[in-house]
Parts: C-alpha cells; sequence; structure tokens
C-alpha cells in the first residue's frame, strides 16, 4: 500500500430515506452525510492539488447504494457535454466529455471491480474491471443516474441495486473504493486514490 492508498478510508453510513435520483440534492440526507473531499490530479500534474474541488457523498438503505457527487466548475459554460450510446466510451467519456466515475471491488479482493460512469449528459456506461486494468465492457448493471448542470458546475445522483454487485455478507463489510473526475477542457483527471 503506498501511503496515498492507505490513508484512504471511508466509512458509509445508512439512510432510512431513499433519495429521488434527479440531480439536485435537495434531501435532507445529502446534507447529513460528511463528503469525500480529499482528491488529487493524477494527470496531467500527477499527486498534485486538483483545478476544481469535488465532492462525493455515499449512503444505503437495504436495497441501494446512492452516491451524489458536486462538480464545482469556476466555468459551468466549459463543461464539456456529449451524447452518444450507452456504455459507447470512445464516443462518450474518453477525452470527449466531463465524466464521472466510481468504481467498486464490492468483494475487496482486489482482483475485481464494477465500474459506474456518467458524462455531463447524462449518458452511462459501466464495466467490470479485472486485473487492476482490464475491463470487460460487455458486463452490464441495471442501475439509474441522473445529471443536473448548476451555476457551481455539475451534480450528479446514482442509485445502484446491491443485486448487481457480489459481496461477502457480514456484519462489517469492507470495500475497495476509488472515484475518478475527468475535466475535458483542462485534460485534467482528478482521482481519490492517486497512481
Amino acid at each position: 500500500y503506498s501511503e496515498k492508498k492507505s490513508e484512504k478510508m471511508y466509512y458509509i453510513q445508512p439512510t432510512s430515506e431513499r433519495p429521488i435520483i434527479n440531480g439536485v440534492l435537495d434531501e435532507p440526507i445529502w446534507l447529513s452525510i460528511v463528503p469525500i473531499t480529499d482528491f488529487i490530479q493524477e494527470e496531467p500534474d500527477n499527486m498534485t492539488e486538483p483545478t476544481e474541488k469535488t465532492e462525493v457523498y455515499l449512503t444505503y438503505d437495504d436495497r441501494y447504494l446512492y452516491i451524489a457527487a458536486r462538480l464545482y466548475d469556476s466555468d459551468p459554460s466549459g463543461i464539456a457535454r456529449q451524447l452518444a450510446p450507452r456504455d459507447d466510451w470512445y464516443a462518450a467519456f474518453d477525452d470527449q466529455a466531463d465524466w464521472f466515475s466510481i468504481d467498486l471491488d464490492s468483494r475487496h479482493d482486489h482482483q475485481t471491480a464494477f465500474s459506474f460512469s456518467v458524462n455531463a449528459s447524462g449518458v452511462l456506461s459501466d464495466e467490470m474491471v479485472y486485473n487492476d486494468a482490464d475491463y470487460d465492457t460487455d458486463w452490464n448493471a441495471i442501475w439509474n443516474a441522473a445529471v443536473q448542470i448548476t451555476e457551481i458546475g455539475w451534480i450528479i445522483e446514482i442509485e445502484i441495486p446491491f443485486s448487481n454487485l457480489p459481496f461477502f455478507s457480514g456484519e462489517d463489510l469492507l470495500w475497495g473504493l476509488n472515484i475518478n473526475r475527468f475535466i475535458q477542457r483542462k485534460y485534467e483527471t482528478i482521482t481519490w486514490v492517486g497512481y
């Protein structure tokens, strides 16, 4: 474990209130959660402070994992949006648009993870990750997300059913997690766990 990775811990709290997935963080649950904010640049200036602020909130109930993100942007008119079919990484994500992704190693086996991505137009993509860097784009999950462009940047809400994610049952669940953001006009990749 590198120093940057070993210090990255997030304790997720359950909710009894199911948020409405509409890209508006107006439910009280989002106000009560401490967000993840300690992101770093991966590119172009590896391991430095990002140029824009990112806040990510996670909670869950007995059926779903909920993720919300405030992706602050000093120039919201510059947020790159791109429409394309679902799962078309090269047309809707890659270096074509602003996007956000969350990778979940739900078994915490360091072998497989499940990646959920949303771009600034609301296009979805999901993949299974194996051997850290190989992607199975044929893997598909049933999940929901909504995006809103605002005066402070853009906002995402995501709902992922636990039925999509294999995990070992127990009282204390330990998952691997990484979060990424790409700002297209700056060619800037922001990540939680850096490489």
